[in-house]
């Protein structure tokens, strides 16, 4: 199907392998277009981690984002979406900003008590396309393989959702087209505020509205270094801290154990358990299932 969405190309499919593969698929096209899918089979997430994506138990979506910011100066897009997201889940499905959702540096969908109903993938392309992925878990509960739940998951409908259960109710059918155009609508307006400002998250007002909803301050976190921070501290070496505020570059701030400050800007950032490290093992390993099953 095609259809024109507030000038933006609207591609929606029964099935695809990914939404960001058939997205990349496109790039030729002048315009800034979004691609749905009902269910892939060969969706991933960051480090290129599988998950699953049932027919119809899960929101696929990709939005190619046309872009005049400079690539030194994009590092507030992945937060911008993340926001964005929030604010569609409170719109298309009524979710209660901070009661019930909110994200987890840097833009991770997850409950106040740390269970993950979405994630995000932003992936440059070129020179001018930004490519945003999401995936939410729309009924659950979210099974592994075998039938098992998946630990740590969350989900909008269905028993142990985070929405009531409207058993038969035709808005529950229409639940992942509401939210396609609340995500739609939503990463349109954060994005141009955005745009008009450079890219600078403070001017554009995305610092201060990202600081209200994100899970993350205020947390004792361990993280584990990616890419060539990870590389130059020895690819494996993690640190632990207490994240205390959000940079002018989106960076996570996180006063360090031992004394001192780290800006995050690569990197896994895991939530630990108040009382300090005990169980981190256990919820990193949690983290790992959520991923194979949401963007």
């Amino acid at each position: 199907l095609s259809s024109d969405w507030a000038s933006t190309e609207v591609l929606v499919y029964e099935e695809l392998d990914s939404t960001n593969t058939r997205a990349k698929q496109k790039l030729g096209d002048a315009k800034s277009y979004l691609i749905c899918a009902v269910s892939q089979t060969a969706g991933r997430g960051r480090l290129g981690r599988p998950f699953a994506s049932p027919d119809g138990a899960s929101l696929s979506f990709t939005y190619a984002h046309r872009t005049a910011v400079a690539p030194a100066r994009r590092g507030w897009i992945p937060l911008a979406a993340g926001l964005a997201a929030v604010t569609a889940l409170s719109r298309g499905a009524g979710l209660v900003t901070g009661e019930q959702i909110g994200l987890k540096w840097p833009n991770d969908l997850h409950t106040p008590e740390g269970r993950k109903l979405g994630g995000i993938l932003v992936e440059g392309r070129g020179a001018d396309v930004v490519l945003v992925g999401i995936g939410m878990n729309l009924h659950g509960p979210v099974e592994q393989l075998d039938g098992s739940c998946v630990p740590g998951a969350a989900w909008l409908r269905g028993t142990g959702g985070l929405l009531p259960a409207r058993a038969g109710d035709p808005a529950d059918e229409a639940l992942g087209e509401r939210l396609e155009t609340a995500l739609a609508t939503a990463l349109t307006e954060e994005l141009a505020r955005l745009e008009s400002a450079g890219g600078d998250g403070e001017r554009a007002g995305t610092r201060h509205r990202y600081a209200m909803t994100c899970l993350t301050l205020g947390r004792r976190v361990r993280v584990e270094p990616l890419g060539e921070q990870g590389a130059a501290e020895g690819g494996s070496r993690s640190w632990s801290g207490v994240s205390r505020t959000i940079d002018g570059h989106g960076r996570l701030v996180v006063d360090l154990d031992g004394g001192g400050q780290q800006a995050v800007d690569v990197g896994d950032v895991r939530h630990l358990r108040p009382e300090g490290t005990a169980g981190a093992t256990a919820d990193e390993a949690r983290d790992i299932e959520q991923e194979e099953h949401v963007t």
